[in-house]
């Protein structure tokens, strides 16, 4: 979209220009063609949308649509192979008339596809499968049952968060995004804003559309894709690094803590924290700054150093921290690798007593506790009483044994015993 201002190039979701930093408008003209775009043959549903029940690859039965963007809609389906499993389909709707559109969207969806199935994060949603059906791509995912944190806000009539809630899952994305980081070669996330984070009920945190990640080469230029006002300078000149993604955790902390859309703002303005929010802390408003910086110089220089940082500010009590069953040092909960030991942190090590009693009670659907609640345990006087009732047994058993089992061997039954003849029978018998 051109900017009627400066007529420099603009994503179609821009509000202010990335150059000028104008409004854009939209013309009547503009919209009326949108409204005429052709859509592809084969399709069903209004706006060439899957309609409900439709079934794809003989297994996968379209339920509803959860959402629709400029290139693709999300369904809700179920695996009729796996005992109707819930999932969700990815489409890429393939309305463009440009060949090079076209092509670039679908070098687009094959990457996230590819990027996706290599990936083993408990924050990354699992990829199930991918197929193409009637000129359409499909990708078909794990399902995550919850709500993205623009949704949440917005809910709440744009009113910030909680700071420990808003840090809690700063520690989660900061963990998704160091995993990302550290692939060989790193891979930059790009998109890092509140709608493709999913909040479930338990507090879990998911990152989702990976359609814009990148293979991070340092000499390499592309052309600007992201979010307006969670977009860093740098990446409008199309160079982005590991702390191009910094940068937009900061551009998310600073919207959840003070309910104020960057995207309804000038690029790159963001207030003080405290200044629209004074009942946040002092270390969490120079951290959202520091990540923020228009110099990249002058930000975190990684998401483990970030990482470090919200941990201090979070404390051992909160829910995101947990210690590293190696060295002590906290980490965050869902880390795979302690970042300070560097050893593997096991499934075992991840499940602490505590958090097996509280899936259990959970399933169970009963109330868990408040506060800090141990699970519980047996007292300690139980194992030395058992193991002395156990040895007093044995000894009253050896003891029946010994005073019982002697007089009644010796007598035996009485068919048994000989009948000696008597002197009288024996003389009888010689006289006969």
């Amino acid at each position: 979209m051109l900017c009627p201002s400066c007529q420099a190039e603009n994503s179609a979701d821009n509000r202010y220009c990335a150059e000028c930093g104008k409004p854009m408008k939209i013309s009547v003209t503009a919209v009326a063609s949108l409204s005429n775009v052709t859509q592809p043959a084969g399709s069903a549903g209004s706006g060439g949308l899957l309609a409900p029940s439709t079934l794809l690859q003989e297994r996968y039965r379209i339920t509803q649509l959860l959402g629709q963007g400029g290139m693709g809609a999300v369904y809700l389906a179920n695996d009729t192979r796996f005992s109707s499993k819930v999932c969700v389909v990815k489409e890429m709707l393939d309305h463009f008339h440009d060949p090079e559109q076209r092509e670039n969207a679908t070098q687009n969806f094959y990457r996230e596809a590819d990027l996706l199935a290599n990936l083993k994060h408990n924050s990354i949603p699992e990829v199930y499968d991918r197929f193409t059906e009637a000129n359409r791509h499909y990708l078909v995912m794990e399902y995550i049952n919850g709500t993205d944190l623009e949704q949440r806000i917005n809910e709440q009539g744009n009113q910030p968060f909680e700071e420990s809630a808003v840090i809690g899952w700063a520690i989660q994305v900061c963990d998704v995004l160091s995993y990302l980081h550290h692939q060989k070669p790193p891979i930059i996330y790009r998109d890092m804003k509140p709608a493709n984070l999913i909040l479930t009920n338990f507090g879990k945190i998911y990152l989702v559309d990976f359609g814009i990640a990148r293979f991070f080469n340092p000499s390499a230029r592309g052309t600007m894709i992201g979010t307006q006002g969670y977009a860093p300078p740098e990446q409008y000149r199309g160079q982005v690094e590991p702390r191009t993604d910094i940068y937009a955790i900061g551009a998310t902390m600073h919207y959840m803590l003070t309910g104020r859309d960057p995207q309804n703002e000038p690029p790159f303005s963001f207030p003080p924290v405290r200044e629209l929010n004074p009942a946040i802390s002092e270390e969490t408003e120079n951290l959202v700054m520091m990540s923020l910086d228009a110099e990249m110089d002058k930000r975190y220089t990684s998401c483990d150093d970030l990482l470090v940082a919200l941990i201090r500010l979070a404390g051992a009590s909160s829910n995101a921290v947990r210690e590293c069953p190696h060295c002590g040092e906290n980490i965050s909960r869902s880390r795979q690798f302690c970042p300070v030991c560097r050893n593997y942190i096991a499934a075992h090590h991840a499940s602490t007593n505590q958090q097996i009693y509280e899936r259990a009670a959970t399933a169970m659907n009963l109330s868990l506790p408040t506060g800090r609640t141990e699970a519980p345990s047996r007292p300690r006087w139980l194992w030395p009483v058992v193991g002395a009732s156990t040895v007093l047994l044995a000894l009253a058993i050896g003891l029946g044994f010994w005073y019982f089992g002697p007089s009644s061997a010796t007598q035996g039954p009485a068919s048994q015993v000989p009948i000696e003849p008597s002197t009288s029978s024996t003389a009888q018998a010689l006289n006969a």
